[in-house]
């Protein structure tokens, strides 16, 4: 009895993170759309980069080990997977509404049996295929790609998921190799330089204006604060479980959306909204009792 009762406190911890996660991550979104008003997107993800090593570097100091060349490999993919999805996400902010920006990110998970299939040519399961499409019907509710409608900006933000997907699998692949502290510290990195080369070839300045300070501070602040909030939900609930509870950012950004700029999401993309998060959901419960 008293097992069960300590599995579902641990539970509630997981799923009051995930929220507390899903709500960071929304003022990260919030901050980064205001921002880019007055910045360049590689500059903004160079500083963001930036202060995350400066953060990590002190956990990792003394702690560093030689890695074969095959983990190496596995951390530049994670990497530059982790790079161009929040680089297409802040690039679709500029013309994007934010819910439908922060949707189309968080359909990474429906891209993950495909970039599965990519690296290690396994087979989507059948069974698998029914969350896919309708999650990826509701891509198409989102995106509404007619001739007379189609917004480019939008597929830029459904990169931003498939680079995310990456960055998911390529994480697990080093999860039982090396510690999370080391991969995302490896991983800004390598995105600072990344995006350092894209801020040289722009011809952009890392010089910030003073009005752009706070807005910065606050993206730096809240991504990496986000991202231990993930990793913490992830060691009291199971994935199950943190995965679609993850999806009520697009709540709080849909929230913001509406108090900031007025906007309200038309009929189609409520019904996009709701496909994507019932797929997650039988996705996740697929998973789950597969795990059983």
């Amino acid at each position: 009895m008293a097992l069960l009762v300590d599995e579902r406190q641990m539970l509630k911890k997981g799923i009051i993170l995930t929220v507390a996660y899903a709500f960071i991550m929304s003022v990260t979104g919030l901050a980064a759309k205001q921002v880019q008003e007055t910045i360049a997107v590689p500059v903004l993800v160079f500083w963001q980069s930036l202060f995350c090593v400066i953060v990590l570097y002190p956990q990792l100091h003394g702690r560093w080990q030689r890695r074969p060349l095959s983990i190496w490999k596995i951390h530049f993919l994670r990497s530059l997977g982790g790079f161009t999805g929040f680089l297409f996400y802040y690039l679709a902010l500029n013309h994007v509404p934010l819910v439908e920006a922060t949707l189309l990110r968080y359909c990474a998970p429906l891209c993950v049996p495909l970039v599965v299939f990519i690296m290690h040519r396994v087979a989507v399961p059948k069974t698998r295929w029914i969350p896919l499409v309708i999650g990826f019907i509701g891509v198409a509710c989102i995106i509404q790609p007619t001739p007379t409608h189609l917004n480019p900006w939008y597929l830029v933000g459904f990169l931003s998921a498939i680079g995310l997907a990456f960055s998911m699998v390529t994480t697990r692949m080093l999860s039982h190799q090396v510690s999370g502290q080391e991969t995302m510290i490896v991983y800004f990195l390598i995105s600072a330089f990344l995006s350092l080369f894209l801020v040289l070839v722009q011809g952009d300045s890392l010089l910030l204006p003073m009005a752009s300070w706070p807005f910065v501070a606050v993206v730096c602040v809240t991504l990496y604060l986000g991202m231990f909030l993930y990793t913490k939900a992830y060691s009291y609930a199971p994935a199950s479980i943190v995965s679609p509870v993850s999806y009520a950012g697009v709540v709080f950004s849909g929230f913001w959306g509406w108090v900031v700029w007025g906007h309200v999401p038309d009929a189609f993309a409520y019904t996009g909204i709701s496909l994507i998060f019932l797929s997650i959901i039988i996705s996740t419960r697929m998973a789950r009792n597969r795990d059983k």
